[in-house]
């Protein structure tokens, strides 16, 4: 065989084997980046090679190239066909996104073969830091002296406190009857330190520690 014709079976493999994954580039996200959920980003994808365009579709997925693939949105317009024209999608993370490794795939709809893409490598997506008032163990918004008392109620009898964070007045990591001692001391002996930060606003935790915060107590 001549060298022409092992260079046409080359084309022709290359044809054959070329994925369905090169007719559009997915731009943004593409691998490494940290977003929150119920935070809002732009999808961005460009035509790379034109066809008969119908519309678009957007899916997530959580586990994996392999999926499920959950959609983000479906028909969206078709928009400029032509090569090198940039879409855009604005995605408001759900909740059920949350995860380490999150993968976005954008298919081209056409009256003939679609064609998709996937980001380059996965993104992360982290749930919001949880918002207290350090001190504010029932969540009231003011650090007063129920506060101490539930959480002495919490150490020594039984209860639940949904942010031990909050709890933890002095900021040392645990919450023990070091606590509400400290709580009590802000409270009533002038010149006492006040709880550690986030205090007096409503705020996340600078320095988050290893006790948890299941939920919010408090908006910003």
């Amino acid at each position: 065989m001549d060298a022409i014709g092992r260079l046409w079976i080359v084309v022709l493999l290359l044809g054959i084997t070329t994925p369905v994954f090169s007719h559009v580039t997915l731009d943004y996200p593409n691998g490494g980046e940290v977003f929150v959920t119920e935070s809002t980003i732009t999808i961005s994808w460009h035509i790379t090679i034109s066809h008969n365009l119908l519309n678009w579709d957007l899916w997530y997925s959580t586990a994996g190239l392999g999926g499920p693939w959950i959609p983000i949105a479906m028909d969206l317009p078709a928009g400029s066909a032509a090569v090198g024209s940039v879409h855009t999608h604005d995605w408001t993370i759900p909740v059920e996104a949350a995860s380490p490794t999150v993968w976005i795939r954008v298919r081209m709809d056409n009256s003939g073969t679609d064609y998709l893409d996937v980001n380059d490598g996965p993104f992360c997506v982290q749930s919001p830091a949880p918002n207290f008032v350090r001190g504010d163990t029932n969540g009231d918004e003011t650090v007063d002296i129920a506060d101490p008392i539930g959480l002495l109620t919490y150490l020594f009898a039984s209860g639940f406190l949904p942010c031990l964070e909050a709890a933890d007045g002095n900021d040392d990591g645990q919450v023990n009857v070091a606590d509400p001692i400290h709580i009590l001391a802000w409270l009533f002996a002038p010149g006492s330190p006040s709880p550690a930060a986030p205090f007096p606003d409503c705020a996340a935790d600078p320095l988050p520690e290893s006790v948890g915060c299941e939920a919010s107590m408090c908006s910003p």
